[in-house]
């Protein structure tokens, strides 16, 4: 097994040397030399063109055997015809860890697993790790490096790390997810695996104190037994999320030419990472914020949910989804309908559950909706509650009236009020509309300040059940 050491090369190196870096637009050597030169990386980048004397403004160099010291880490952009080579290069330099961008190995010839051997071979030789081939690179944002190929503007800084076998789909992910504020901290693109693997760096994240939740997405997992010895571990303290690809026939089949993974049977991954307590996350779009919620959020200790709602259509949509992903949407006690009724909620709006503030015409009332929030949170009735509907669509522009903005500003300081009540009291305050960041000023302004707002009522089902999921599989494990 890797030591730590050996990891943090990929993760926190010293020095970088880019082989094969360019200032050529759309090449991968200008990819990973733009992401390093995007942050205030401490280190020293070396760049290895064997044309140019400087990129990106920095000296380059045109050999390995001319860099000023040995790099911690290199990355090949390079051929494939020129890895070999460069390979024993780095090795005789004394490079302590290479990541091979390259592809057309084992996931694309007949020939490719042995040839990735040959290179472990050859690097283990020189006591040498390799990361790949085939992978789009790591970043480590709280370090300051960033040797792959997302974009800075896409990265959010956060207690979230993703080890994956795939590269660029997690890009579109991070970049979908930075405009709700979210994202990862760390990340490992693992590729072929010839040499390190995903269980690797899950046991290395595992142990980091600045993690707190791990993104996955796997196609195949080589080391079973130590993998899921590892995750049980690991999942004691914190959430590992896993989108497991190549469950059919043809998506197995496109794992297969993706990295050379033999994707295996479904039925038999989803038992034994059930068991590891590892939550499988029914869509990809779906890892980064359930990442989120496991980290920010109170446990959901039980299953019922209470739904307050600005339309009767959302409440009942709502309480379809929530019973479809297992959870409840009980009657509430006659004590608190009650109660309801006594802060001034009128007879034409139920309070049963849903309870539809909409219908009671009474959504400026930010006292009594405040006050409905804190008498469901305090009663020991639900586990978690969802306030949906708050906002309206549109940005406002500079003619926006008085009244209107007025309007807005009581709607964000209710959706305020709900997301400290969370806090306060302790069980999950999930806030639901149908509008994105970019689609409503209020739902825009609460975004950028920390507020998580989501946009799908599957969204909200299936974070709540997994959470709920998470916590009771915990507590089993801990009983043993």
């Amino acid at each position: 097994m890797p030591t730590k050491s050996e990891l943090d090369v990929f993760l926190k190196p010293q020095s970088v040397t880019v082989i094969g870096a360019t200032e050529r637009p759309g090449s991968w050597g200008s990819f990973i030399m733009e992401g390093l030169l995007s942050r205030s990386y401490p280190g020293e980048i070396y760049p290895v063109n064997y044309q140019a004397e400087q990129v990106f403004g920095i000296r380059a160099y045109r050999e390995v055997a001319l860099l000023p010291e040995p790099p911690d880490l290199a990355i090949l952009t390079i051929p494939e015809k020129a890895v070999e080579q460069t390979v024993e290069e780095c090795g005789r330099k004394g490079v302590k860890g290479i990541s091979i961008i390259t592809a057309g190995y084992g996931e694309a010839v007949e020939d490719g697993k042995e040839r990735e051997r040959e290179l472990v071979r050859l690097a283990r030789s020189y006591g040498m790790r390799l990361l790949g081939p085939n992978v789009s690179g790591t970043f480590n944002l709280h370090a300051e490096f960033n040797g792959s190929a997302s974009p800075e503007m896409h990265l959010v800084k956060s207690r979230l790390a993703a080890v994956c076998q795939g590269g660029y789909a997690i890009y579109d992910l991070l970049a979908h997810a930075f405009f709700k504020g979210m994202g990862v901290g760390k990340f490992v693109h693992t590729g072929n695996e010839s040499d390190l693997t995903t269980t690797d760096f899950l046991e290395h994240l595992g142990q980091d104190p600045e993690v707190e939740g791990i993104l996955m997405y796997v196609e195949a997992i080589k080391e079973g037994k130590r993998f899921l010895e590892v995750a049980r571990e690991i999942s004691r303290t914190k959430p590992i999320i896993m989108y497991k690809a190549g469950k059919f026939k043809a998506s197995s089949r496109a794992a297969k030419s993706h990295t050379g993974a033999l994707s295996g049977i479904h039925e038999i991954y989803q038992g034994a990472l059930a068991q590891a307590n590892i939550l499988i996350s029914p869509t990809m779009e779906l890892l980064p914020p359930l990442g989120h919620a496991l980290i920010e959020r109170p446990p959901m200790d039980g299953n019922r949910v209470v739904i307050l709602t600005m339309g009767g259509s959302w409440g009942v949509a709502l309480s379809d989804t929530l019973e479809a992903a297992g959870l409840q949407v009980p009657e509430l006690s006659e004590t608190l309908q009650s109660k309801f009724r006594d802060l001034g909620m009128p007879v034409r709006a139920s309070v049963k559950n849903p309870v539809d503030i909409g219908a009671s015409g009474l959504f400026f009332d930010k006292k009594l909706l405040l006050a409905l929030g804190r008498n469901i949170l305090t009663s020991g009735e639900p586990d978690a509650i969802i306030l949906h509907g708050m906002g309206r669509p549109g940005m406002l522009d500079d003619d926006a009236s008085e009244r209107l903005r007025l309007f807005l500003e009581i709607n964000k300081e209710i959706i305020r009020g709900y997301a400290a009540m969370e806090k306060e009291l302790g069980l999950p305050v999930f806030i639901g509309s149908i509008y994105a960041p970019w689609e409503s000023q209020v739902i825009h302004d609460l975004n950028k300040e920390g507020i998580r707002i989501y946009d799908r009522l599957d969204e909200i089902a299936q974070i709540l059940s997994l959470m709920h999921q998470y916590r009771a599989r915990r507590e089993a494990m801990d009983t043993f």
